[in-house]
C-alpha cells in the first residue's frame, strides 16, 4: 500500500482531486485483493464488475472515514467493499450462485443487519481472523507470541534498527523468497544489505522475522499491522 499519509493529511485527500486519484491509482492492488477474496476468485481490472463495485466503495470510504474512531482506513474500506458486494449480488440476483461468506456474512445479509451492525460485527471477526492468520503463519516458522513478547525490542534505538532490518527484508523479492523458500532468515544477506552488526541481527531475528511477515503480507493483516506502522515510520524519520 503506499505511505500517501507521510505527505498529505487526510483532509487533504477528501478535497484534494488529484491526491485522491493517485491515491485510488496506488490502492487498486489492495482493492483487488480485497474483492477477490471476497469472491473467491480472481478478479481483472477491465473484465470484472465487482472490481468496479470495489473501487466505489472504497472510494466512498475516503469521504466517511473518521480517524479517531480506532479502526484503520483500510479495515474500514475493506467492510465498505465487502458491504457493497453483497448488495451488488443481491441486486443481481447471484446470492445463491456466489456465496461472499456463507459462513459469517450470508446470515448478516438474511437478519437484515443495520451497516452499523454489520461493520462492528465484521471488523470484529476480521480482528480475529487476523490473529489467527498470523498465529499459524508464525507457527510456520517455529515463532509463537509469546516468542514475541520476549523478543521485542525495549529500547527506542533498537527498535528502530530492526524495524528498519524488517523493512528491507519484506521489499527484497529475493531475500524473501529465501525466507519462504528455506524458512529463516538469510542473516548473512540482511547483513550485508543493511549494514546492521551481525549479532545486532541475530539477536532481533526473530522480531525481524515477524514484523517482516506483517509488511510483505500487508494487504492481509490491516490491523495487525497498525501496531506496527507508527514505529516503522518513526524507524524511517
Amino acid at each position: 500500500m503506499p505511505e500517501w499519509n507521510e505527505q498529505c493529511s487526510w483532509q487533504r485527500l477528501k478535497e484534494d482531486s488529484e491526491a485522491r486519484e493517485n491515491f485510488l491509482a496506488e490502492s487498486q492492488t489492495f482493492i483487488r485483493h480485497v474483492a477477490s477474496q471476497a469472491c473467491f476468485r480472481s478478479l481483472e481490472w477491465g473484465r470484472d464488475d465487482e472490481l468496479s463495485e470495489a473501487l466505489i466503495a472504497f472510494n466512498e470510504a475516503i469521504d466517511l472515514f473518521v480517524e479517531d474512531k480506532g479502526v484503520p482506513f483500510l479495515a474500514y474500506a475493506r467492510v465498505l467493499m465487502k458491504r457493497r458486494l453483497i448488495d451488488y449480488y443481491r441486486k443481481q440476483r447471484l446470492r445463491q450462485a456466489v456465496s461472499l461468506d456463507q459462513e459469517d456474512v450470508g446470515p448478516l445479509i438474511d437478519v437484515h443487519l443495520g451497516f452499523e451492525d454489520f461493520r462492528e460485527q465484521e471488523q470484529n471477526r476480521e480482528r480475529i481472523e487476523e490473529i489467527q492468520q498470523f498465529s499459524q503463519a508464525l507457527a510456520a516458522f517455529q515463532l509463537t507470541f509469546q516468542d514475541l513478547v520476549k523478543a521485542s525490542p525495549k529500547h527506542r534505538d533498537s527498535r528502530q534498527t530492526l524495524l528498519r532490518a524488517a523493512r528491507e527484508l519484506a521489499s527484497d523479492s529475493e531475500l524473501w523468497n529465501q525466507v519462504e523458500r528455506k524458512g529463516k532468515v538469510p542473516m548473512q544477506a540482511l547483513c550485508l544489505k543493511t549494514q546492521i552488526h551481525p549479532k545486532v541481527l541475530e539477536r532481533g531475528r526473530k522480531y525481524i522475522l515477524a514484523v517482516a511477515l506483517l509488511l510483505a503480507n500487508q494487504n492481509d493483516y490491516v490491523y495487525l499491522r497498525e501496531y506496527v506502522t507508527p514505529q516503522e515510520k518513526e524507524a524511517k524519520g
